[in-house]
């Protein structure tokens, strides 16, 4: 899609009621798996090891409704507006954890995965707690792109995707900075690390954000988020923790706190790289 597909699916979206680009996002989700068995069928796969690690009874659901979650999860991020507060519930102990995380003043790397409405759970952490830097893989098309970073830094996310990426996020990080990173998407090929696939782990994990926050002596923030039925935004925390437990324990915590959430949300969980199993 270019950036015209996009400026115009984002009209559409912030002008249609909501009822009517829901059905539309879910039409054209359907119509993404039928022309896509391949890829549908990696989801398959993924969807039935989850629910047959879980235990969970009858058959699990179909991977059309994680191309739907998919689509809404994009037509939000489309359709926000900046004057209008997302809907997110946190827990009594998510409130106290980020309440902790921000008093500290400690620089902090948020990581998290595509794991359902990522971009407007990131868009409100910008409300809650100021300016966040997001690491993200340039668009190959430059106008998407900018598409894409203006409409992050509408909502307080300065989008980091130029030439030096990690360079300029270790600057914000040592200036006292906020940094968000996706760690089941690196900019290198995807792979689970040691941790991972020696637990057998189902999300795999980049290091690169654990090796940023090492260099810069930042805290982790992992954070995960998914729709609830009332199609509220769920947004969940970590406790947050430093490199001084060590490369080796802090990637086996994500890999516990990711496959935790994964497992509990099977169908917003946007990996699209084949069956992760």
């Amino acid at each position: 899609m270019t950036d015209f597909g996009y400026l115009l699916a984002s009209t559409t979206a912030c002008t249609l009621p909501r009822p009517w680009s829901e059905a539309l996002a879910a039409a054209f989700a359907d119509l993404y798996t039928w022309i896509h068995p391949a890829r549908a069928r990696a989801i398959d796969g993924r969807l039935r090891r989850i629910w047959s690690e879980t235990g969970r009874p009858g058959s699990p659901p179909s991977p059309r409704e994680t191309y739907r979650a998919f689509a809404r999860a994009v037509l939000d991020f489309l359709a926000a507006r900046p004057g209008k507060r997302p809907r997110v519930r946190l827990d009594d102990e998510a409130r106290a954890i980020l309440d902790q995380v921000r008093a500290s003043g400690r620089p902090t790397v948020i990581v998290s995965g595509h794991f359902g409405p990522w971009e407007v759970a990131l868009q409100w952490v910008a409300r809650e707690v100021g300016s966040v830097h997001a690491i993200a893989r340039a668009h190959r098309s430059r106008a998407v792109e900018r598409f894409f970073a203006a409409r992050r830094a509408a909502f307080g996310v300065r989008t980091l995707s130029g030439t030096r990426p990690a360079s300029a996020a270790l600057e914000k990080l040592r200036a006292g900075g906020w940094i968000a990173a996706l760690a089941d998407r690196g900019s290198r090929p995807r792979r689970a690390t040691a941790p991972a696939a020696a637990s057998g782990g189902l999300v795999p994990l980049d290091p690169a954000p654990l090796l940023l926050a090492r260099r810069a002596n930042a805290q982790i923030l992992a954070g995960v988020a998914w729709r609830a039925p009332d199609g509220a935004v769920e947004v969940r925390f970590h406790p947050p923790f430093s490199l001084d437990i060590g490369m080796h324990e802090a990637e086996a915590t994500l890999q516990r706190f990711f496959d935790a959430h994964v497992r509990a949300h099977p169908t917003q969980w946007f990996h699209w790289a084949g069956n992760a199993g």
